[in-house]
């Protein structure tokens, strides 16, 4: 064999699909449960109800909401805290730089926004970024599962992002976590979290959830060319209106993200109450 050529048995280095796979099992879990109040704030809190999401949005943070649904993914368990080298998480999530500086450097940058958003905590662990959970909201309160009761007996407002994002994608190789712009993550977060056949009218997004009415739209539209989000128009009668109709979109997601099997709660607001 000449000196330096690989045998026929030895295994190429992992790729990104066998990384994100890898974090998948070791998570051991169908979804990632997220608060609504990564989303929304609550009614009571003012009339712009935008939360963090719409912060990391505006931001154009691709990597740090990626990393931040991967982390939520993968510290399944208490004390909800996970570790890996940095080039793991950037091979898994797509960074053209694995094993680089470059690499480890847009990691850490990611980790320390959140970090400043008030999602996790940063410490060391085996000369790795050690990263624990903080609640959805920013506060910077230990995190608990959404689903555990509180002191009056309720469990938090919460939704499920599926593992499909991480195991399922375009063209047999993609993987939605990779191939989502922010505007389709977004929107793919907010639609999770309505139920089928969802109404949600553009123009009240900005209010709803801190997301521009722009943004709102490439979003859906994309979600909709990919053929993941289905949209029922219904043309209504506004005796008050010019033209004496009105025109109502109503959403919901296909496979692998729905039908959820709920209908929307709340259908005149537009958006989740507490």
């Amino acid at each position: 064999m000449v000196e330096g050529m690989a045998s026929a048995s030895d295994e190429l280095p992992a790729t990104a699909n066998q990384t994100i796979d890898a974090i998948v099992d070791e998570a051991a879990r169908d979804h990632a449960p997220m608060r609504k109040t990564f989303l929304q704030k609550p009614a009571s809190e003012g009339s712009s109800r935008g939360a963090v999401l719409a912060e990391l949005v505006r931001a154009g943070d691709s990597l740090g909401i990626r990393l931040y649904l991967t982390a939520l993914l993968k510290a399944s368990s208490a004390p909800w805290d996970t570790a890996l080298p940095a080039p793991v998480w950037a091979r898994a999530l797509g960074n053209p730089l694995p094993n680089t500086k470059g690499a480890t450097g847009a990691i850490s940058k990611a980790w320390r926004r959140l970090d400043d958003h008030g999602l996790i905590r940063r410490g060391r662990y085996n000369r790795m970024a050690q990263i624990t959970l903080l609640r959805e909201d920013g506060s910077g309160q230990d995190y608990t599962h959404p689903g555990d009761k509180n002191r009056q007996g309720r469990a938090d407002d919460y939704l499920k992002v599926p593992v499909a994002l991480w195991l399922q994608g375009p063209g047999g190789e993609g993987r939605w976590i990779r191939e989502l712009s922010v505007p389709e993550l977004a929107m793919l977060l907010i639609s999770l979290s309505l139920g089928d056949g969802f109404w949600l009218p553009i123009e009240n997004v900005p209010n709803w959830y801190g997301v521009s009415a722009d943004t709102a739209q490439r979003g859906l539209s994309g979600l909709r060319d990919r053929d993941l989000l289905s949209v029922d128009i219904r043309v209504k009668a506004a005796p008050l209106s010019a033209t004496g109709a009105t025109t109502e979109h109503r959403y919901t997601l296909n496979t692998p993200f729905g039908p959820l099997g709920r209908r929307q709660r709340s259908v005149r607001r537009g958006a989740n109450r507490r």
